[in-house]
Formats: C-alpha cells, structure tokens, sequence
C-alpha cells in the first residue's frame, strides 16, 4: 500500500483536527429539513439536505458537476440541482434509484393533480378480481392480511396500466411509500418485522389497515412536495438561466461510467460495513414494485454487504498495509474467519471506489464523505479513520475533518447491529495524484 498522505497532523493521530460543525446544523433541530421533495419516501441512514448543501456550496461552485457514487434516495443530487450544479448518482440499489429519480423529477402540479384524481376514482369505484396483481412473496400471510392484499393489489393494478413515465413513477413512490405503513410490520422496525408493540398496538385499536385510505393520504401529502419541488425549479431556472442536469448513470460505484477528469466535485455518505441490511430493509416494498429479483445476487453487490462465500473467506489470507485496519481484523479474526473476510471486503471495495472517484474528479478537486464509527462482532471499527489510509492509497490527501452531532433521529438509523451513531466525520479528501490500483 502506498504511504498515507494525510495532511496536516493533529490531535487525531495524523489526520488534520476535526472542526466541530455541530452548532452549524443544531438551528434546524426541530425544523422541517425533509423540504421539498426530500421525504418522500423513507431511506435508511440517510442524511439530513443540510449537510451535502453544506459541502456543495463550501467546495464547488455554480455550473460545476456533482457525483454521489453512493447516492442512495437522492438527497445529494437534489441540493445539488437547488444550488445550481449539475449532478450525477450511482446506486445498486433499484429502489434508490426510484426514489432518487422521483425526488429530483420536477412535475407541473395541475396536470399530476388531474391525473391522481383520475387514479385515486379508478381506485375507489373498483370492485373486480385483482388475484392477478398480488405478488408472490415468501410468508405473505403473514405480512399482510387478506383485506390489504386486495387493496394493494388494487391500488396496483390502476398504478401499473397508467402511462409509463415520471407521472406514473410518482404514483408508484406514493404506493411504495404506504406499504410498510399498512403490513402487519413494525412501522418503526428498520428491517420488517412483527413485533410485540406492534401486536400490542393491534389490540388496542391503534393501527390502520386502510390501505386505499393510506394511499389517498399518501398521494394528498406527495403531491404538495411535488408542488414545493415544481416552484424550487422555477427559482433555479430563474437563477442560473439553465437548469442543472440531474442523471442516474450506473449501479456500481466501482466501474463509473464517466469520463476522465469530468466531474468537480463528490459528496457522499457510504455504506457501513454489515450495517443496514438494504435489501432486507424495503424487501416488501420491492416485491410489490416488482424490482426484486433475486436478493442474494442484489445483496451480493452491495458494498458493505455480509454475504460472503465460503470459497472465498476460506482461501483468504489476512494480510493489509493499514495499521488499523490489521488490528481490527485481527481483533475480529478471534470470533471467526469470514466476519474478518466481510470487513476486509468493504474496504477493499471501499477502496476499488475511491479509484474510480479519483479518476473521474479533475486534479485538484474534493471529495466529501460523511462517515461515522460502527461496531462489528462487538469490536469497535474506527471506520473514518481506515477509510482515510484507504483514501490515501488511492490518490486522495485529507484535508480537512469535520465533526457534528447527529441531530434527527427520524433520520437517523442504526449502522450497525450494537448501538447508534452518536457523531458523524466529514472527511474532505482532495485528489492529489492518479490512484494506483493495489489490493489493501
């Protein structure tokens, strides 16, 4: 592994001393930050607009491009576009890139408004066998009871023979979105699950199973961030005279398909290594939006994934440049082998990414990653501190680290199985030189 290059040393032991930015976000503590389009439709760990808006308009300048390589529901690329920069977003995800293609999808209110009327009439005046529209999923009956099948199949059947296009999208976010709300699942649970409260919230008559009801709300509510998104478009148009393109390019944050030294500027918030099960997460909301596929070939290209096979945990041989990162696989390596071999992946696929973002950023241009510390196999992973070596390696010189509180826990889901993030890192790498492609 090639030296660290780590700029000016400080108090954290050869990264530059972090600038706490917790007073900077604490005024929107109890304030509306999901704006816009930005709620509308719920993403783990995502995080609040306020924090890539900070770095975008801190590091770039209007007219410059954004990329997100791990861009989750959008929320990047939407306060890209808002300031005046074009952007581009990498997923794996498919309901990601659903969501960040919505959020980011102005659409002229009184037409959408027509059309949900129209939708919403389909929906209530039909009494027709819709068995057809009930996707196969494992344990149905147990995630939904028989009358939400049927309205859901409903509510998808009218969704689904609309035109295709950003308007039926719309309306497949706003069915998405209510899922969850109407299964026999802890709303509140991060993966679904029947949970005691839950049942408990059943007996007492506190839970609504009106899915065409939940949908009418649902489409109500989306169609004023719809209408808040249509008026910040105006704006933006009337600001910067053109508009700022918006485009989802690519699954994989590995092999971008940008040219080189396009692109000006990066912000993202990566995954966590074994931390949010993301297919498992939205697994109801994928099988009724039919983007399921197969799970585990999805969760298996995932970065930041557990699945490992044992092919390749087995023939694996610990061996790594980053002092910190050995002791950490060395501390895990105790419990067992391929809980080792799933760190050591994340961060080799951590790093194969940061190759590509060097390549792609112009010379000279940041990179900015909000990444907090998660615990693994109750071993405590200093992961901001790996992934700045890691960085290193791959072209990249940190300089600057920022600090905050964590400060909406709406938002805020746990990144790893023992406890929750309590600060965030904000790691400003600077592309210093071409990476050189070697393995941790």
């Amino acid at each position: 592994m090639s030296s660290a290059r780590l700029g000016n040393t400080g108090a954290s032991g050869g990264l530059p001393s972090p600038l706490d930015l917790s007073g900077e976000f604490r005024k929107y503590i109890g304030k509306r930050v999901s704006y816009a389009t930005h709620g509308i439709h719920k993403y783990p760990a995502k995080f609040i607009p306020q924090i890539p808006r900070y770095c975008i308009e801190s590091f770039s300048k209007v007219g410059d491009v954004v990329l997100d390589p791990f861009m989750g529901s959008g929320t990047t690329l939407l306060e890209a576009y808002i300031s005046g920069r074009s952007s581009f977003g990498i997923d794996v995800h498919p309901l990601a890139s659903m969501i960040a293609k919505v959020k980011t999808t102005p659409l002229e209110p009184t037409a959408l408004s027509a059309g949900a009327e129209r939708l919403v009439e389909s929906v209530r005046n039909d009494d027709g066998d819709v068995s057809g529209w009930i996707p196969e999923i494992p344990n149905r009956e147990h995630w939904f009871r028989p009358n939400v099948l049927k309205e859901l199949a409903t509510i998808k059947k009218h969704v689904w023979r609309m035109r295709p296009g950003h308007a039926q999208d719309f309306f497949k976010i706003c069915f998405s979105s209510i899922i969850r709300k109407v299964s026999n699942s802890d709303d509140d649970s991060l993966i679904p699950e029947v949970t005691s409260f839950q049942k408990k919230l059943d007996e007492q008559g506190k839970t609504s199973y009106d899915a065409i009801a939940r949908f009418e709300n649902s489409v109500r509510n989306k169609l004023i961030d719809a209408a808040d998104l249509w008026n910040l478009a105006g704006e933006v148009e009337t600001k910067y005279r053109k508009p700022p393109a918006v485009a989802i390019i690519g699954r994989d944050a590995r092999d971008i398909d940008l040219d080189d030294s396009s692109v000006d500027l990066a912000v993202t918030s990566p995954p966590y290594a074994s931390a949010v099960h993301y297919v498992s997460v939205h697994k109801l909301e994928m099988y009724w939006l039919e983007l399921m596929g197969n799970p585990a070939e999805l969760d298996a290209k995932i970065v930041g994934s557990a699945r490992a096979y044992a092919a390749d945990y087995r023939a694996w041989e610990p061996s790594v440049g980053v002092p910190e990162l050995r002791r950490v696989l060395a501390e895990i390596l105790e419990k067992d082998k391929k809980s080792a071999y799933v760190v050591y992946k994340y961060f080799e696929e951590m790093r194969k990414s940061f190759c590509e973002v060097n390549r792609v950023l112009k010379r000279n241009g940041k990179y900015c990653m909000v990444v907090g510390e998660n615990t693994f196999r109750k071993t405590r992973i200093p992961t901001y501190r790996i992934l700045a070596h890691v960085a290193s390696s791959a072209g990249f010189e940190v300089e600057r680290v920022f600090v905050y509180d964590v400060i909406n826990r709406h938002l805020d889901i746990p990144r790893w199985n023992d406890s929750r993030i309590e600060r965030d890192h904000i790691l400003v790498f600077r592309r210093e030189r071409k990476a050189v492609d070697e393995p941790l």
